[in-house]
């Protein structure tokens, strides 16, 4: 029986048409997409994230710098479905899906909202700083 995550991802690839790709050994998948890159990992075929890194802070900038620009940005957004999180010198966009509570056929157009938001994001950064 396929998991869930399995069927997510055959969701997304099946509406927008991408070739699909068996995940890395964690277990997620990640796909490219023009000048984007994002993941999607299930660790416990439960939740569905997907995640996109988002901008990585000069060594010679303090991620707290960093991170008051890019909270500037978060309230110029008002998004409420994506977070944003920094995580081994990196700040990533990111959202779960419960997909217990979400049909798969609901999956895509929740990516698509994602992606609009990441290339969101990667238009009005270099504006922020």
């Amino acid at each position: 029986m396929a998991s869930r995550f399995d069927a997510a991802i055959a969701a997304i690839c099946a509406e927008s048409g991408w070739k699909p790709s068996a995940p890395d050994a964690d277990g997620k998948v990640h796909f490219s997409l023009k000048e984007m890159e994002f993941t999607l990992a299930a660790p416990d075929d439960c939740h569905l994230c997907f995640l996109h890194p988002l901008v990585t802070p000069a060594p010679d900038e303090a991620p707290d710098v960093e991170a008051e620009r890019l909270a500037r940005m978060v309230v110029a957004r008002e998004r409420k479905a994506a977070i944003l999180s920094f995580y081994e010198g990196t700040f990533y966009l990111h959202v779960m899906v419960d997909m217990a509570a979400t049909r798969p056929q609901e999956i895509p157009a929740i990516c698509q909202d994602f992606l609009n938001d990441c290339d969101w994001w990667r238009q009005n950064h270099s504006s922020f700083t």
